[in-house]
């Protein structure tokens, strides 16, 4: 059979949107062609978890004795959407055993039998990766793949805290001075190592004991590994010990070959050498890149510039900024928004500036996983005009309609300037910016979900104009055309 006619037949909706197709008509030529990887490129709200569970869908009919396919998230909320959406379709999901509590002692069992026994499953990146004994199948997709070099880093790489260094009682004395990737494996193998197991044989609290685990099995891997030259380490701000690989490329492709076929799909890769650099991708490879089919009057993005944000200028900003953010919070006195802070300290600062006037619409939330996922819903749920003000809702949250007409960027997210960041644009000189432009692309595509669904985005960091000038070159033509400069 014809794959694009039998993905159309296969397609869970009535037909599919102009981008859909497009990425259908790639997929269709991938399996054609046997070419073994596709990353494929479609905007924000363009339905990309249709795409995938129609990729499955087709790689359940194929016959093979690597059946059927995976979908992975970064985010279990989206396994849960994926789920929740697509279970009529056979969609079996999984997570990882604390998930499901204690309760009944075999639901996780019986979650994974039934992820296993399923031709179409999707779990989380992290407990795909940690899993064991997972059969390679046809098709392996991987959704949200801008993220994929940040989870493989958190799987791998390692910190130490000083309250950890502290409670092991070694000498940090050789951490106080410069130090060479080759002394750090000496110092920890013969002094921080030894007492994390003397520490571990103490200790008597179970999450405590975990985390001393998993400190002790990460730092054993580096201090095994031969050839440490592609690894950093460094002391952050807090005193902690950072270890981390500059290359992810080996980690992707152990997950990688769990698919005949891989899909890596995301709004957001723009540079694909980079992205292939990154990941360690070489061979037959094919690209896909899809412009937004939204009406640009649907999604504006209105660059009203209060001043700087960076770290030296940001304590002057915030007055304004906070002035600003009350105007516009004002003028859509009736509708639902969302305010991205980037940070718990211009989240605090924004929060309180509003509580005056608009105590009563302001849902906000602390660093913990579940508040912020109790202020979502509470966002959603609520009749009332609210304003969601948070630094982390950058992605993996949909505010569809009327759950959203206004959204307000505090600040460009760039990421930490630490040792890693330099050590990674040494290597990538376009990596940081890659990051930035990512992030800040992702965060503005959280409201306008559909080619009917409008909102209005507006930037306030006064650093928006010179990123875009300096990167023009990798912010997608379809986000850029919705730009509109205020003086």
């Amino acid at each position: 059979m014809d794959e694009l006619r039998c993905l159309h037949e296969l397609f869970p909706h009535a037909s599919p949107r102009p981008g859909q197709l497009a990425a259908l008509e790639a997929i269709a030529r991938m399996f054609r062609e046997s070419i073994p990887v596709l990353i494929s490129e479609v905007p924000t709200g363009a339905g990309k978890s249709v795409i995938a569970l129609t990729m499955a869908r087709y790689a359940a009919t194929l016959a093979s004795s690597e059946r059927g396919a995976y979908i992975l998230t970064p985010y279990n909320n989206l396994v849960q959407q994926m789920t929740d959406g697509f279970r009529a379709f056979g969609l079996a999901s999984l997570r990882g055993r604390k998930h499901y509590g204690t309760r009944t002692s075999n639901q996780y069992e019986q979650a994974r039998s039934c992820f296993l026994e399923s031709p179409v499953s999707v779990t989380n990146y992290a407990y795909f990766m940690t899993a064991r004994h997972l059969p390679p199948r046809q098709v392996l997709i991987v959704d949200e793949s801008h993220n994929l070099e940040k989870v493989l880093l958190s799987l791998v790489g390692f910190r130490i805290t000083p309250p950890l260094l502290l409670a092991a009682g070694v000498d940090t004395t050789p951490l106080s001075r410069p130090f060479t990737n080759e002394s750090l494996k000496d110092w920890l193998g013969r002094s921080l190592f030894p007492a994390l197991q003397r520490e571990k044989s103490r200790c008597r609290d179970s999450a405590a004991l975990r985390e001393l685990d998993f400190i002790a099995t990460r730092v054993a891997k580096f201090i095994d590994l031969n050839d440490s030259s592609q690894w950093i380490g460094w002391k952050d701000a807090e005193g902690a010990l950072n270890v981390k690989p500059l290359s992810v490329a080996t980690q992707a492709r152990d997950l990688l070959a769990h698919g005949r076929f891989v899909l890596l799909q995301s709004a957001t890769i723009f540079d694909f050498s980079v992205f292939q650099r990154t990941l360690g991708i070489s061979g037959k490879v094919t690209t896909f890149s899809a412009r937004s089919d939204f009406p640009l009057c649907n999604r504006p993005v209105i660059c009203r510039p209060v001043g700087h944000m960076t770290k030296s200028a940001k304590k002057q900003t915030i007055p304004y900024l906070c002035a600003e953010i009350e105007r516009i919070v004002s003028r859509f006195g009736h509708s639902k928004g969302v305010i991205h802070t980037h940070s718990y300290e211009i989240n605090r600062a924004v929060t309180q500036y509003l509580a005056t006037k608009h105590g009563d619409r302001v849902i906000t939330h602390g660093n913990a996983q579940i508040e912020r996922e109790e202020a979502i819903t509470q966002h959603c749920k609520t009749d009332k005009p609210s304003v969601l003000v948070s630094p982390s809702i950058t992605e993996g949250v949909d505010f569809a309609d009327e759950l959203a007409r206004f959204q307000i960027v505090c600040k460009i997210p760039y990421p930490r300037w630490d040792e890693y960041s330099r050590s990674r644009h040494a290597i990538e000189p376009k990596w940081y910016d890659l990051q930035t432009a990512s992030t800040l692309v992702q965060m503005t595509g959280r409201a306008v979900r559909s080619n009917t669904d409008f909102a209005t985005t507006f930037v306030l960091d006064s650093n928006l104009t010179e990123f875009v000038e300096r990167s023009e070159s990798i912010l997608p033509t379809w986000w850029l055309d919705a730009i509109q400069m205020e003086t």
